[in-house]
């Protein structure tokens, strides 16, 4: 039986109001929003805030992470202090709102003969993880572009306790890396995941890496789960909607097959 609790990311696109009891509706236990749109910092006042907290109250339902918008890796300079400065906006919000989670997608970590890039990654990702611990958050750094190895590597060698790791299998599965094994790799510092895999992506992907008997994108979901249990994970699996398709039809098929295993 799964024990981590379900979330569902919500559609920025979409009211955040009719999308929050929706959630609940489907036996959700948490959301999660992208800090964009009506949630966007700069909009979103003091009494909206505390509209949103009041909202999660009474349904009951937990925010189990604020998603940092981001157009661009941090792998230059172009604008950087206007960016560090909006990703510490989000932190504020975050942590105002009830989530110590924020999600971000920095882009893929250069290597390390390719010096400069490599060099003002690592120090604007230092200076996010620094903000965000200013800010009584963590920053779960999205999977996807990397293997978790590597990703492993990289956040160790920064060693920002405020660093984290969020698990998009979809991501990994598009890009050839296997999920499990990045659970497993990023272990204590998996502070987000996601329930999800590629199998309806239109994306011409690499061959599936569990092997034979694995169409490209599908995930091996009671592996994947089980490796949860083994780094002692309890925090959310997040249920992401494929975008254009209704939420509740993708979240109760989800839920019916964690509910399986």
């Amino acid at each position: 039986m799964i024990r981590n609790p379900l979330a569902l990311r919500l559609d920025p696109e979409r009211p955040i109001r009719d999308q929050i009891h929706e959630a609940a509706r489907l036996g959700a236990r948490g959301i999660v929003v992208d800090a964009i749109g009506d949630l966007a910092p700069h909009r979103l006042g003091e009494t909206g805030r505390r509209e949103v907290r009041h909202i999660l109250r009474t349904v009951e339902l937990s925010l189990a992470a604020v998603s940092l918008p981001t157009r661009r890796p941090f792998d230059s300079t172009d604008q950087l202090d206007d960016r560090l400065r909006r990703a510490e906006a989000a932190f504020a919000l975050a942590f105002e709102l009830g989530t110590a989670v924020v999600l971000a997608r920095v882009g893929p970590v250069p290597a390390e003969d390719d010096a400069p890039r490599h060099e003002v990654f690592s120090t604007a990702v230092r200076e996010l993880g620094l903000r965000a611990e200013y800010r009584g958050v963590r920053l779960a750094i999205e999977t996807g572009t990397e293997s978790g190895d590597v990703l492993r590597s990289f956040l160790d060698r920064l060693a920002v306790p405020s660093l984290a790791a969020s698990i998009d299998p979809a991501s990994l599965l598009q890009a050839g890396h296997d999920p499990i094994p990045a659970v497993r790799a990023l272990g204590e510092l998996v502070a987000h995941a996601y329930a999800s895999d590629a199998s309806s992506s239109t994306r011409v992907m690499a061959p599936n890496p569990r092997g034979f008997g694995f169409p490209p994108g599908a995930l091996d979901w009671e592996e994947y789960v089980g490796a949860f249990e083994e780094i002692g994970y309890r925090g959310f699996l997040t249920v992401w909607p494929p975008a254009g398709r209704p939420a509740a039809a993708h979240f109760t098929s989800i839920a019916n097959r964690l509910a399986a295993l």
